[in-house]
């Protein structure tokens, strides 16, 4: 499968719009508001910042999650997955509820497609990623992400860092009173594919573990078994 491939025309990021005639009611706002300010302020009419130097910081952070969560599982185990879990989860809650607060939404259109433009501005504006989404009919949704901050840096098992920021976010969508849907990826960057791709089905049963849960818990028991066969 081949790589991305680089510049494309393809896919919106944050300021693009969707072909659905409703996006152009959608205004995706951000969380951090005052912090997004303050460095609006900071860079007003100067010549000398370089927009890149935001990415290089953003994926030492990143690095920095992804060492720490390794780090704490080899020295507490399961306890401190749970500890560092939690901890994303927190902070993937506090950022989609700010976006959400700051966005406007259509009201008249489909629970499905409503959804997707939710996901589009956490694609797009917590995740800085460039995507190509679709909704396929009313029980589906689907996307590719065609660039990501994380595919030069992560490893595919790596990326179970970002599904404990959106169990938070899922959280919080399904606390605003949206249907129960359930993202799967089939196709990742880092395992060689010219894309990353989601699709987003309603859930068959509403309650119980939700299904993304249920396989993070499967990729953190793998992490454990990753350690035991480097030893």
């Amino acid at each position: 499968m081949p790589k991305p491939e680089y510049p494309t025309t393809e896919g919106i990021w944050s300021l693009g719009q969707r072909e659905e005639p409703a996006y152009s009611g959608v205004q995706l706002g951000l969380p951090f508001q005052e912090a997004v300010d303050n460095l609006r302020g900071a860079m007003a009419q100067r010549q000398d910042f370089d927009p890149a130097v935001l990415f290089v910081w953003g994926t030492m952070m990143a690095t920095g999650v992804l060492n720490s969560l390794k780090a704490v599982e080899e020295a507490f185990g399961a306890e401190g997955q749970e500890v560092v879990r939690k901890a994303l989860n927190q902070a993937g809650y506090e950022a989609c509820e700010q976006m959400l607060d700051n966005s406007t939404f259509p009201e008249d259109v489909p629970e499905v497609e409503l959804l997707s433009y939710i996901v589009t501005g956490i694609n797009t504006v917590l995740y800085a990623s460039l995507e190509r989404p679709w909704i396929t009919d009313a029980d589906r949704a689907e996307f590719d992400i065609l660039w990501c901050p994380h595919q030069d840096r992560y490893s595919a098992f790596d990326c179970r860092v970002q599904r404990y920021f959106v169990e938070g976010m899922i959280q919080v969508i399904e606390e605003r009173g949206l249907a129960k849907f359930v993202p799967v990826v089939d196709k990742l960057i880092p395992h060689g594919g010219e894309c990353c791709h989601f699709y987003m089905d309603r859930r068959s049963e509403p309650d119980g573990q939700h299904p993304w849960d249920a396989y993070s818990d499967y990729l953190g028991q793998r992490a454990f078994a990753k350690l035991e066969e480097e030893k």
